[in-house]
């Protein structure tokens, strides 16, 4: 027990160390346009978006491994590289990223829940408590998966209980992060445009989700008392 515990702590800081060589990668690769952008204007926006947008596929693949590791890293969010993304390739690239490096980042921690113990405030959480015995596991499942403030590790684990295979649990992975990763995307951009308008029903729909998630399951609580 003890060195599977040593191997999850092992894993989290091989995961921070790939983090931070990552952010040093993209801080060097994006300097000339972090410093312009401190100085933006009218007259250079257009310019930072060119330099921005210029980027080609290794930073692409960089910020996917960021997302994953970020996301599989307990106590870490990935959103501020997910709008980065927006930010620098677009809505639509940003989306590719987002996605499947949330998708990738999910698949690592799932592969490695049956390798490794958990600790208690884990395994013996509320939320996931309420994962088991909620009735359409699939459905709030996948919701969970789309709720940014809920711990990836959390879901996956539930997921794990159930023992699903790989195509069973791909899918809820895949619907499950399209949202929020669409979201951030969108967002990036938005914040790059100073696209208010949008930025605005960004956060409004990710609040919507989160708000939709608790009423699910709260009617899922009162659903079991009766």
């Amino acid at each position: 027990m003890t060195k599977r515990k040593t191997s999850g702590i092992f894993l989290i800081i091989i995961g921070i160390i790939i983090v931070l060589a990552g952010i040093t990668f993209i801080y060097h690769d994006f300097k000339p346009e972090l410093q312009l952008l401190m100085h933006l204007n009218s007259h250079n926006k257009a310019k930072l978006m060119v330099m921005m947008r210029s980027h080609g596929l290794p930073d692409m693949l960089l910020l996917v491994v960021l997302v994953a590791v970020l996301n599989s890293i307990p106590g870490l969010s990935n959103s501020v590289i997910c709008l980065f993304a927006g930010i620098c390739f677009g809505p639509w690239l940003g989306l590719t990223i987002n996605w499947s490096g949330n998708i990738l980042g999910n698949l690592v921690v799932y592969s490695l829940l049956s390798k490794l113990s958990l600790p208690a405030k884990w395994t013996h959480n509320k939320l996931l408590t309420e994962l088991n015995h909620s009735a359409h596991k699939k459905l709030r499942l996948i919701i969970s998966f789309m709720v940014p403030i809920i711990p990836s590790i959390i879901v996956n684990y539930a997921c794990a209980q159930e023992k699903m295979n790989l195509k069973q649990f791909l899918p809820l992975v895949i619907i499950g992060m399209l949202p929020t990763s669409f979201l951030y995307a969108f967002g990036g951009d938005a914040i790059f445009r100073g696209n208010i308008k949008r930025l605005v029903v960004d956060v409004v729909l990710i609040l919507a989700v989160v708000c939709c998630y608790r009423i699910i399951m709260r009617n899922n609580k009162n659903t079991a008392k009766d």
